[in-house]
């Protein structure tokens, strides 16, 4: 659901995306169109003022060529005014004068730069306040252009750009010689002589001309206003239009962030708008494949199929609702199937596979349409029939039998013929907590398989319901100790017969009982082993005696310790790199460490077990078979087990006193330990005759009261020595 969520995620932060208007956030179309608008605005101003520049450009370039004529001719109307009085001159110059109207103003200096005299082309203009001479500056650049191409000072006013000013001299020329007979015409530049009568000053306005270009620029201005307004307005609504696809997937897309997974999405006329609601399209329709894989993943078994366990709880929880409400009663079926290990064992764990689907196809045929079945663990299967009573069930509980004993599954020409033992329990309006119920199930289906297998046992709470609650009481204890941590370990010493001194310590498990006690694990174990969790139990024990080793191995470096393991712990293929690494990060040496396995698994010995023993041993670890004695078939087996000590059950040396036969068993394991390499161990040893008995047997090493209780630390504790032992130690050492 991990994925499915991020999905989500990503499109409900679409919308608000999309919603921007409403969050305070920009708006698409309104950014466009600023910036197309602030663009074009830009670009506007720079054209009008290129065109007002270049304007006053093209002007002052104009200025430059009438310039040059008109003092050529103001200099041909002014110089006889230089030499007398010429009213025809001076009329002729105010001719002139008003026949140009950008000239301001005529002036005439003489050639110290004093003002002589001035015709203005202004009517109005009647002030008689005498002209100012001109600078010894003006003196210099106008004296300095006599003779030259551009005969003249053009000066502008940065200020007022329409106002210009030219100033030129007026000189004349002469010729030195002006003999008619000797005259050359080709010496004439040579024998001509300048001489500088004056200077004459141009004041041009041009405000007719500016006026004029600043009118066209107001009329480009305005047009450009227009042109911008009609561009937005039509931008916008070309934006609008082309926009509006976006604007329409807002409601799809919030409805698809609410997980509504069914949305129709418009088309959209545009290329990339459309490809985008190809992608939303896409996206919905892969949300909608993946959200119903992953339903099916949390609900179903990926095996068979069928509903998983944590489905399972929610419709039996689901029935018992009803129950309350509605009364009635419903039937829980706890199926385990029988020997299915061998199946694994024989033919590896694809066939396994293989034939838990067969039995869960066959399963679903045989019970009602009505009924929940559900795969509940590895061979485990269980069933829900509503409004069920006693016979009803009984009647489901035996088809099912009937029809899986016709069942056969044959793989690498092995036939292998279904059974399976089914517990039944009743819910009812006073039996209606789903914890118990199943407990309950599995409680009966237990007894079906210890009574024979392939049967059908129903669960009575009348006789079982004391020990139901104690075993469940226990199972809730143990469920919370391996949770929190709260497990205690005792370890009790285990001496050499012949020294009396330790070798080794086991290592027992404890448990905290309601009133603080300690409780030994024979009140303990049968519910973790009926419950499921010796598994996770012999975990515990390995790492918390890895811990023991790492704390106390200061104080006693020979330390070494004997770990049971039960035949759980080989149900998973983990069980020996899960020693090397713990082992490892505690600095545990492996061939410090017992592992102790009890007699059952060994001389059943499947081929998982087989393997895992043995890269136990390569470990470095050895091992110990424990409980020794108590099945038929030991004494043909023992001398083909790998194992390094033989742990002779309690049961024989309890009364080897008084009893005989007990005595020539415990002689007969220990001279066939001694003939395999292996040494033997007796268990309950409380007295010194005893001890002194078990020697003279063969026994190699002893444990019991009289060597050492239980205590929470590993102490090294010396047993009894017998006299014949301490004289041939005596020898030895002489």
């Amino acid at each position: 659901m991990t994925v499915l969520t991020s999905a989500m995620d990503t499109l409900r932060e679409g919308v608000a995306t999309i919603r921007g208007q409403r969050s305070g956030k920009r708006m698409l179309v309104h950014e466009i169109m600023s910036i197309q608008i602030l663009s074009a605005a830009l670009v506007g101003l720079l054209a009008i003022a290129a065109l007002y520049w270049g304007g006053q450009w093209i002007l002052k370039n104009n200025y430059s060529r009438w310039a040059l004529q008109w003092t050529e001719e103001l200099n041909e109307l002014g110089s006889p005014l230089y030499l007398e009085d010429d009213q025809e001159s001076l009329i002729r110059l105010e001719r002139f004068v008003e026949s140009y109207a950008e000239i301001d103003r005529v002036a005439y200096y003489d050639r110290n730069g004093n003002s002589l005299f001035a015709v203005s082309n202004d009517t109005n203009d009647t002030s008689d306040k005498p002209l100012a001479g001109l600078s010894d500056e003006q003196l210099a650049d106008a004296t300095s252009v006599v003779g030259q191409v551009k005969p003249y000072v053009l000066e502008g006013n940065a200020i007022d750009p329409r106002r210009f000013e030219i100033l030129a001299p007026v000189w004349v020329e002469a010729l030195d010689q002006d003999g008619l007979f000797d005259f050359d015409p080709g010496a004439v530049d040579a024998a001509t002589s300048t001489e500088l009568v004056g200077f004459v000053a141009i004041h041009l306005d041009f405000i007719l001309f500016h006026d004029r270009l600043l009118a066209n620029i107001r009329i480009a201005i305005l047009a450009l206003l227009v042109l911008l307004i009609g561009f937005a307005l039509y931008g916008r609504h070309v934006l609008q239009r082309a926009l509006r696809s976006i604007s329409e997937l807002e409601q799809p897309i919030r409805e698809l962030a609410k997980g509504n997974l069914a949305v129709r999405f418009e088309p959209a006329p545009h290329r990339e708008i459309s490809d985008i609601v190809d992608a939303l399209k896409t996206t919905a329709s892969s949300l909608s494949e993946r959200n119903a894989k992953l339903v099916k993943l949390a609900n179903h078994d990926s095996l068979t199929g069928l509903y998983n366990r944590r489905r399972f709880i929610e419709e039996l929880s689901a029935n018992l609702v009803d129950i309350v409400r509605n009364g009635g009663n419903s039937a829980l079926f706890f199926i385990d199937l029988d020997q299915f290990k061998y199946v694994n064992d024989l033919c590896g764990h694809p066939a396994g596979d293989r034939l838990i689907r067969k039995v869960a196809d066959e399963l679903s045929r045989s019970v009602p349409d009505r009924a929940t079945i559900a795969r509940f663990g590895g061979d485990e299967f269980v069933v829900l029939l509503p409004n069920a009573d006693h016979a009803k069930a009984r009647k489901a509980a035996d088809d099912i039998t009937r029809r899986m004993r016709r069942v056969a599954h044959i793989e690498n020409e092995h036939v292998f013929h279904i059974h399976c033992s089914i517990g039944v329990t009743i819910a009812s309006e006073s039996n209606i907590h789903e914890d118990d119920l199943v407990a309950q199930a599995d409680m009966a289906c237990r007894e079906a398989k210890a009574a024979g297998r392939n049967r059908v046992r129903f669960f009575d709470l009348n006789e079982s319901g004391d020990s139901v609650d104690l075993e469940v009481g226990w199972m809730n204890r143990l469920r919370n100790a391996l949770d929190y941590d709260t497990l205690e370990l005792m370890f009790q010493p285990i001496n050499d017969i012949r020294s009396g001194r330790t070798t080794h310590h086991e290592v027992l498990i404890r448990a905290r009982g309601d009133d603080g006690s300690l409780v030994s694990p024979d009140a303990f174990l049968p519910a973790a082993v009926r419950f499921g969790l010796m598994s996770e139990i012999d975990l515990w024990v390995i790492r918390h005696s890895a811990m023991a080793y790492a704390k106390h191995r200061q104080s006693n470096p020979d330390l070494r310790l004997a770990i049971n393991i039960s035949a759980n712990a080989f149900e998973s293929e983990d069980l020996p790199s899960y020693v090397r690494e713990t082992f490892d990060e505690f600095s545990v040496p492996p061939e410090h460490i017992v592992f102790e396995i009890t007699e059952s698994l060994a001389i059943r010995r499947p081929a998982n077990v087989e393997r895992q023993v043995g890269l136990l041993r390569e470990m470095g670890c050895k091992l110990a078979l424990d409980d020794f004695g108590t099945g038929y078939s030991s004494l043909s087996y023992l001398q083909k087990l790998p194992f390094d000590y033989i742990k002779i059950d309690g049961a024989f040396v309890v009364d080897l006193l008084d009893n005989p036969v007990d005595q020539k068993l415990i002689r007969l394991i220990a001279d066939i330990g001694r003939e395999a390499g292996m040494k033997t161990i007796a268990e309950y040893v409380e007295d010194a005759n005893a001890l002194a008995l078990l020697e003279e047997l063969g026994v190699d090493m002893v444990q019991g009261f009289l060597v050492g209780r239980p205590e929470a630390e590993p102490r090294i504790a010396a047993s009894p020595v017998s006299l014949g032992s301490h004289r041939s130690r005596k020898q030895s050492k002489g």
